[in-house]
């Protein structure tokens, strides 16, 4: 089986996520990621709050998925 990376960048929700509803719908190992790449946000680099947002927003994610039986990736660096 091949498995199905889910890139979750902006939209950090579980319900009415198309690329999360589309991975489960090939049937195979769905592997749900985020990469923090900051450097690379230009002039729009978070400031403070919206590092505790994030923070948050990753906290309860993961926390919804465990409660599915996953787990969320979390990477820090180059998206490439």
């Amino acid at each position: 089986m091949n498995a199905t990376i889910v890139w979750f960048r902006q939209d950090l929700r579980l319900a009415d996520n198309p690329a999360l509803h589309a991975a489960i719908d090939r049937d195979g190992p769905v592997i749900p990621l985020y990469v923090w790449s900051p450097d690379e946000e230009g002039e729009w680099a978070p400031g403070g709050a919206s590092k505790v947002w994030l923070h948050d927003s990753l906290i309860l994610l993961e926390a919804s998925l465990r409660a599915i039986g996953s787990r969320l990736l979390i990477r820090c660096g180059s998206a490439l």
